[in-house]
């Protein structure tokens, strides 16, 4: 079966006034295997809202993963969400991507406020 990311917009919750654009993507293969996804939300006026780092893989420690970042247009964490499998399995788990969609759309607050490095804005 042939990978189908998730729609963005319903994990981001994207107002429909607003349009989402993809900024780019990266891979990598085995044995750190993933791929992320870049993206930046613009209001109906064309201002940057927020950016996303959007993640689907199995990190250093052989942990599978998949989740989000949102970073608010100045460059700090806003939100985040991650579940403990790939988007594959979540879908599976879910019996549909809608519904592993709307399971990704949970946001957690990041404990800090603190700005976070700018080298995943600019990637």
């Amino acid at each position: 079966m042939l990978f189908q990311p998730p729609v963005f917009e319903t994990i981001f919750r994207t107002p429909v006034e607003h349009r989402l654009v993809i900024r780019g993507s990266r891979s990598r293969g085995a044995p750190l295997d993933g791929v992320r996804w870049y993206h930046d939300e613009f209001d109906a006026a064309g201002a940057l809202v927020a950016r996303y780092e959007t993640y689907d893989e199995t990190d250093a420690a052989g942990q599978a993963r998949c989740g989000w970042r949102r970073y608010d247009a100045a460059g700090r964490l806003a939100a985040r969400h991650e579940v403990a499998m790939r988007w594959s399995a979540l879908v599976a788990l879910k019996q549909s991507r809608r519904n592993a969609e709307i399971a990704l759309q949970r946001a957690g607050i990041p404990s800090s406020s603190a700005p976070l490095s700018r080298r995943v804005l600019a990637a």
